[in-house]
C-alpha cells in the first residue's frame, strides 16, 4: 500500500500521539517497579496502598517492566476497564490495509495505533481509545495475558474490571493486522486461553488499551 506523502509528513510531526514520549522517567525509581503497581493520573507509579494514602487517582496497573532492555526498554500498564466492542474497520467502509507492521513478534502497538488513527479512514477501535493509551499488539497482549493473575487483584482494588477468565467474554482486538491478509483480517486475542486467531475486520470486539513508560537507562 502506498502511503500519501502528506499523511506521512503529518505523522512525523505529531509527537503527542506517542505515549512513551510523554512519560519518561529521569530517575532510578523504576528499578523497584513490578507488575501490580499502580500508574497514577499524575504519572507517578507506586503501590496501591501508597496511591490511596497520597490521595492519587489510579489510572492503570503495571503489567510488565523491561528492566534488561531486551524488548523495548519500557514498562507497560493496562487500563482499568475495557473499551466497548467496536469494529477494526467501519462496517460501512470497504476493506483496506491500514499499514500496521503485521508482525506478531513486535512490541509495536503504539505505532500500529497511530496508523489506525491517521491512515485513510480512522479505525473505530482507535477512535474510541484515549490518546494517552493505545491498542496492544499481539506480543504485548501476550505479556498482558501472562500477568493477569498478578494484576487482577490490583485492578479490582482500583475499582476496575479484572481481565477475564470466562471463555465466552475473553476476545479482544489487537492492533496487529494479519500478514498476507492485511486488507480484511486482523488478530483477535483471548485473555482466557492466551490463544489468538484471525478475525474479519468488520467483526466487533472489545479493546483493553495500554500505556507505555520509557525507562531511563542513563541514570
Amino acid at each position: 500500500m502506498k502511503i500519501n506523502k502528506y499523511i506521512m509528513g503529518l505523522l512525523m510531526s505529531l509527537p503527542f500521539v506517542s505515549s512513551c514520549d510523554n512519560h519518561i522517567y529521569e530517575d532510578a525509581s523504576w528499578h523497584s517497579w513490578m507488575p501490580g503497581m499502580v500508574y497514577c493520573s499524575n504519572g507517578e507509579i507506586m503501590s496501591y496502598e501508597n496511591c490511596v494514602s497520597k490521595g492519587n487517582t489510579p489510572e492503570a496497573v503495571l503489567f510488565f517492566v523491561d528492566k534488561e532492555g531486551v524488548f523495548s526498554g519500557k514498562a507497560y500498564a493496562v487500563a482499568l476497564n475495557d473499551y466497548q466492542d467496536k469494529e477494526f474497520i467501519d462496517p460501512d467502509t470497504t476493506y483496506f490495509a491500514q499499514g500496521t507492521s503485521a508482525d506478531i513478534m513486535q512490541f509495536d502497538g503504539e505505532s500500529n495505533t497511530v496508523k489506525l488513527r491517521y491512515f485513510q479512514v480512522q479505525s473505530p477501535i482507535a477512535k474510541s481509545v484515549s490518546p494517552k493509551f493505545f491498542i496492544p499488539s499481539v506480543a504485548e497482549m501476550y505479556k498482558l495475558y501472562v500477568s493477569k493473575d498478578v494484576i487482577n487483584s490490583t485492578i479490582e482494588k482500583c475499582g476496575g474490571m479484572p481481565l477475564p477468565f470466562d471463555k465466552n467474554e475473553c476476545w479482544y482486538w489487537t492492533s496487529t493486522e494479519c500478514d498476507g491478509a492485511e486488507t480484511d483480517r486482523a488478530w483477535r486475542y483471548s485473555l482466557s486461553s492466551g490463544r489468538f486467531e484471525m478475525a474479519d475486520k468488520h467483526s466487533s470486539y472489545a479493546t483493553r488499551p495500554i500505556i507505555s513508560i520509557k525507562l531511563n537507562k542513563e541514570e
